[in-house]
């Protein structure tokens, strides 16, 4: 075990920031996504693993809970009340069985695709027990562990500010380090983050596409950047809308430009996807003669810029000619790539190891495929993605509840925004993630959401005739 001393430097650098907070772990926490290639510790043992430096803040965030002085009365008010709780233990649970006994019962009897041992590269073999069992195993425990932590700080409402405040911290760092990143390249400098890039990762940081510079911020690839800079930018825009807060709206617009100029296929392809759902959630708003006026803003701003770039086009009809080749080649010509075929039959073995196994998978952990919902199916089987599945239902139906409006406004914000982000980061996954483990700002998530659930529901709780008119201490105090 080798531990980074950089990396320790940055979550106390996070740490500190974050004191003056309410919940200064869970906001450090959140901030520290923005650090997806600065490990605390690589692990020899576990093939090199080296995990991210926002494990230091989950285990510091378990070890506050642990210490309560009410932690028995705390779970028992999350799961008595989220019983989305009792599904995340069962999902850890049956995690840990697949990944040890799939790779053994089908040992052979199917291939997985994993990294090879000298670094050169994604390879399939016959499954077998690997390293990446008990490695994605574990993040997937620390992730739904840190889910029913996060409910239980949630158990006092006013920590829902730290939520906005950790989202919010999560963004300006992301940006700052992506402009960072971008700046530093302009100037011809050397990798100017890369003393913070001390995974055990490759890092695909300092190369180009089309004529432009890959942003990779504090990632070790322009797709996680890009794949970040998605989810952020769901929640900072979702935030703006529903308050026309100046901030949200900084942060929207600076994500906007990182999100063109990171040259991510996976960025681009989900931000036309949301764009869509935008366009039919401001029509629903039309019809439903609820439009806000910063949609009147947004489609102001759609048109502003649409004559702005025809105007350009009239002058110059071979100015945009760099940007369309950048799209043209990350987005259309990606599918027909080298990369885009052997990542397509990643995803086809995946499904067919899924039939070949009876709908048990592979186990968690067995292979990588080139998106989550293909890897679930995989290596978590027919069971392991009904789990997942519903929680995901749970998230989306969270949306509109009966009794919602007589939730503080603040609180559904900032669990609508988180929710929007939520699902950004699954449709990002969906497109080119390698894991069935949906991570840990997926969970954090989770435990919002279903910490919300659990408002609106006493918020709506009428008691029936005869019956005692307060409810349990335990669901009082939450």
């Amino acid at each position: 075990m080798s531990l980074s001393i950089i990396g320790l430097l940055v979550c106390g650098a996070l740490m500190l920031a974050a004191l003056r907070t309410r919940a200064p772990i869970l906001v450090a926490l959140i901030m520290s996504f923005a650090f997806g290639a600065t490990a605390f510790v690589s692990l020899p043992a576990l093939g090199g693993s080296s995990p991210i430096i926002y494990v230091v803040f989950v285990l510091a965030l378990l070890a506050s809970v642990a210490l309560r002085r009410d932690l028995n009365r705390d779970l028992t008010t999350v799961f008595t009340y989220q019983p989305t709780a009792w599904l995340l233990v069962l999902l850890a649970m049956y995690a840990m069985a697949s990944a040890y006994l799939m790779p053994r019962i089908f040992a052979g009897e199917t291939s997985v695709f994993i990294p090879e041992a000298s670094g050169g590269g994604i390879v399939e073999v016959p499954l077998y027990p690997s390293n990446g069992n008990i490695t994605q195993t574990a993040y997937l425990l620390l992730g739904i562990m840190s889910s029913i932590a996060v409910s239980v700080v949630l158990l006092d409402q006013r920590n829902f500010a730290a939520i906005r405040q950790g989202y919010f911290a999560w963004a300006g760092v992301h940006v700052g380090l992506g402009f960072a990143d971008l700046l530093g390249k302009l100037a011809g400098a050397p990798d100017v983050l890369a003393p913070i890039r001390t995974a055990s990762y490759a890092m695909l940081t300092d190369v180009g596409v089309a004529g432009f510079w890959r942003i990779a911020g504090a990632y070790s690839e322009a797709s996680g950047f890009g794949a970040a800079t998605i989810v952020l930018f769901a929640f900072t825009f979702s935030y703006w809308r529903r308050t026309n807060d100046r901030l949200a709206l900084g942060l929207s617009v600076a994500l906007v430009a990182l999100l063109i100029l990171s040259t991510s296929s996976t960025a681009y392809v989900a931000a036309g996807i949301l764009w869509l759902l935008l366009l039919a959630s401001i029509v629903g708003s039309i019809l439903r003669d609820r439009l806000r006026k910063q949609d009147l803003a947004i489609l102001a701003a759609g048109a502003v810029s649409l004559v702005a770039v025809v105007g350009v086009v009239l002058v110059n009809e071979h100015v945009l000619d760099p940007v369309l080749n950048l799209f043209d080649k990350m987005v259309f010509d990606k599918a027909g790539s080298a990369s885009g075929a052997e990542r397509a039959y990643w995803n086809y073995r995946s499904l067919q190891s899924a039939w070949e196994t009876a709908g048990l998978g592979i186990g968690l952990g067995s292979s990588r495929a080139s998106s989550w919902a293909i890897a679930v199916i995989s290596q978590l089987g027919v069971v392991g993605t009904a789990m997942l599945g519903w929680i995901v239902f749970l998230i989306v139906r969270s949306g509109r509840m009966p009794g919602e409006d007589r939730i503080d406004p603040e609180i559904r914000t900032v669990t609508m925004s988180v929710r929007a982000a939520c699902l950004a980061g699954l449709l990002t996954a969906s497109i080119s993630g390698g894991s069935a483990d949906p991570g840990v700002p997926f969970f954090v998530a989770v435990a919002v959401i279903m910490s919300y659930r659990r408002l609106v529901r006493q918020a709506d709780w009428k008691p029936a005739a005869g019956h005692p008119t307060q409810l349990s201490a335990a669901a009082a105090r939450a």
